[in-house]
């Protein structure tokens, strides 16, 4: 069984490294979910794409680093 925080933790992790990838150092998308996917996290790439985009609290996450600028 999944441990909830775990996961929760994991996500917030993987919108930040996304974020300072693709919003800091201006890498390209495929980029960086791909370094994502091969070297960090060791998931889909499509998967962690939707874990970022598509899940209301990572989403939401993820605009607040953006405007925390």
């Amino acid at each position: 069984m999944r441990n909830p925080d775990l996961k929760l933790k994991r996500d917030r992790r993987l919108v930040k490294m996304f974020y300072e990838l693709y919003d800091v150092k201006r890498k390209r998308m495929d980029d960086v979910l791909k370094e994502l996917s091969e070297d960090h996290f060791f998931l889909d790439t499509d998967y962690i794409y939707s874990r970022i985009f598509y899940c209301k609290e990572n989403h939401e996450y993820y605009n607040e680093l953006l405007n925390s600028k």
